[in-house]
């Protein structure tokens, strides 16, 4: 193959939608692809298959599209799923596939050859292709990075996740499309309920922040300890059954490393005579309160987003440490008083990825678990009992539906759906931090690779040499700090967002109600050059110019209810089809319109009660 550039079209759309892909693109170089060609005709170019000395047309070479149409015919699909393809080819298939199929139906094409797919994409125009909405592309290696598209996917409400088989491109290479295939389905079971999580807890998040704001805008940022104690082992500890096993352990050895539970093991711990250093929690619902119900939380300090249950900061008061993940509340906060934004904490699923995270920032060498089973015991028992699960009986579970897996000690552990995700989240940690070392104490508890099992006596020695008061002085000395800092005027900070937003509610309903008005004869095709609607199509252009205005405060809308009107808007205008585009576009921009209107309402309203709650400090 000769290297051409890719064509103007197609570029345009990669980088705005998939610059991965476009980056792993121009990484080719001059390299052609050894299973593939071009063959130039005097109508469109054909692509041929190597096999050994033999070469064939990949889409046959009769009717390609009546391969096409077998193929398609053959599948069987479910609605509102998101389907990987084995290989782009000339993209002949995969435009097929989106013609036949609904609206709900979204298709991610793997390409393992950049080269192949460079070619292609500088012979044949694919930029309806490539701009569609319900496609997704990935090329090379499949990794994080390949797989970047699929939050989108999962905002978008798909319910189900498989791949399917284009025999020809396929055969290329099984192995590689049977590995990406297995990468999908495994990104998407953590992504999708982190996704949903967040869209169903953003209101829960804002409310949250604007309360906790009087206690936590002068709070410590955990990054003000990062890197001070790297000699200082990190034992994270959770509320899996081993911990009952493990309480004779921390004892000893909380005098050696820093102990960090979540609220989950946080009254075990207690119970059992032991303080820990750090409670962590992250979780913004009220079930969290349970962990610290009817237990002693004198001189425990809390690690916790501004997003936290209010309750359970007012209870921490003056002893609460902070992050700040993606809260741009809080980063227009730090940005008025001249701080820096917050550290970011990892945020997946469980509040034990956020206690990892926080060994990470503290930059502890050694890493302990405890109680991180990750599998449940044949009894069913996978949490213990001293624990908010054990008060609602949830500590047990079925081990009808689960994943059998290789354990600490046992040939094979029961990993039900939930545990196995968070299982994945570790292991992908530990990978990404191979200068720390991992132990786990988790005698049938399932295997953590990276962090091979160690028996207490074993733990003893390892950490023999470590002393934590360090780190209590250290966090002591940062709240005595940060109590002598002087009061901020909340109201102030806020005001030009509050100004702000308002401005897109005012915008955003009378442009709605506008849409709403038109009589029912702009539907008609006749009126698709109509003056007033081409008036009415501008009004985009200026609602998105305001919201681009000020892109931190329209983060801060967006982070709230607007993200679930969004999510909503986009599912909506999937089923908004007109003779007259003019038409349908405009249908579109109203619900957009609607969406705004109602999550900058919801906003305002809540703003105005903080405010009036305490004008001073919000």
């Amino acid at each position: 193959m000769n290297t051409r550039p890719i064509l103007p079209a197609n570029e345009a759309v990669l980088r705005g939608r998939f610059p991965f892909a476009l980056h792993r693109l121009s990484q080719v170089g001059d390299r052609s692809s050894d299973d593939c060609f071009y063959e130039k005709t005097e109508k469109d170019p054909i692509l041929f298959i190597r096999k050994g000395e033999k070469q064939f047309p990949a889409y046959g070479d009769k009717k390609p599209g009546k391969l096409i149409e077998r193929w398609l015919s053959s599948l069987a699909l479910t609605p509102e799923s998101l389907y990987g393809v084995s290989g782009f080819g000339d993209g002949s298939h995969l435009i097929k596939f989106l013609d036949d199929t609904p609206v709900g139906t979204n298709l991610f094409a793997a390409e393992k050859d950049p080269a192949l797919l460079r070619e292609t994409l500088s012979l044949i125009d694919v930029s309806s292709l490539l701009a569609n909405e319900r496609f997704f592309l990935g090329v090379g290696e499949p990794n994080d990075e390949f797989f970047r598209d699929i939050e989108t996917v999962a905002l978008n409400g798909v319910r189900n996740v498989d791949t399917i088989v284009f025999s020809p491109l396929y055969s290329l290479d099984e192995s590689y499309y049977d590995r990406m295939r297995n990468e999908m389905v495994r990104q998407y079971l953590v992504i999708r309920p982190l996704i949903e999580v967040n869209v169903r807890t953003a209101v829960n998040i804002q409310k949250n922040t604007l309360e906790n704001l009087p206690l936590l805008a002068n709070s410590p940022d955990i990054g003000q300890l990062a890197n001070r104690f790297a000699d200082v082992p990190f034992v994270l500890v959770g509320a899996g059954p081993s911990l009952d096993e493990s309480i004779d352990f921390l004892r000893s050895a909380r005098g050696k490393a820093i102990v960090v539970c979540s609220n989950s093991s946080y009254r075990k711990l207690v119970n059992s005579g032991i303080r820990p250093h750090l409670v962590v929690t992250a979780d913004p619902m009220p079930p969290t309160l349970q962990g610290f119900e009817n237990i002693s939380l004198d001189n425990v300090p809390l690690a916790a987003p501004f997003s936290a249950l209010p309750e359970i900061i007012r209870r921490f008061a003056g002893r609460v440490i902070t992050w700040n993940t993606l809260n741009p509340i809080v980063a227009n906060l730090r940005q008025k008083t001249g701080n820096n934004p917050g550290t970011q904490i990892l945020e997946k699923g469980t509040v034990s990825s956020c206690v990892l995270d926080i060994s990470r920032v503290l930059g502890c060498r050694k890493v302990l678990f405890i109680g991180q089973d990750m599998a449940i015991r044949q009894d069913g028992k996978y949490y213990v009992e001293d624990s908010a699960y054990g008060d609602s009986g949830s500590h047990y579970t079925s081990i009808d539906r689960v994943q059998n897996l290789p354990g600490n000690t046992k040939e094979k552990v029961p990993v039900e759906g939930r545990l196995f995700v968070y299982l994945k989240t570790f292991e992908e940690f530990i990978a990404q931090n191979p200068q720390v070392q991992y132990r786990n104490l988790a005698e049938f508890g399932a295997l953590v690779k990276g962090a091979p099992y160690q028996t207490f006596d074993q733990a003893s020695e390892w950490i023999s040499n470590g002393d934590s008061s360090s780190f209590e002085k250290a966090l002591n000395k940062l709240f005595a700090e940060h109590d002598k800092k002087d009061e901020i005027d909340l109201n102030e900070i806020f005001s030009p967002t509050q100004k702000h937003v308002q401005s897109i509610f005012d915008k955003s309903l009378s442009a709605a109600l506008k849409i709403e008005m038109l009589p029912a004869k702009y539907a008609e095709l006749n009126y698709s050059n109509n003056p007033k609607l081409k008036e009415i199509l501008e009004l985009a252009n200026e609602m998105n110019a305001l919201v681009d205005s000020r892109k931190l405060d329209w983060s801060i809308l967006f982070e709230g209810k607007t993200k679930g009107e969004l999510v909503n808007y986009r599912k909506n205008i999937r089923y908004i089809k007109n003779q007259n585009e003019t038409w349908a576009s405009i249908c579109r921009n109203k619900e957009y319109y609607w969406a705004l209107a109602e999550g900058a309402h919801w906003f305002l309203e809540l703003l105005e009660k903080c405010f009036q709650s305490s004008p001073k400090r919000l």
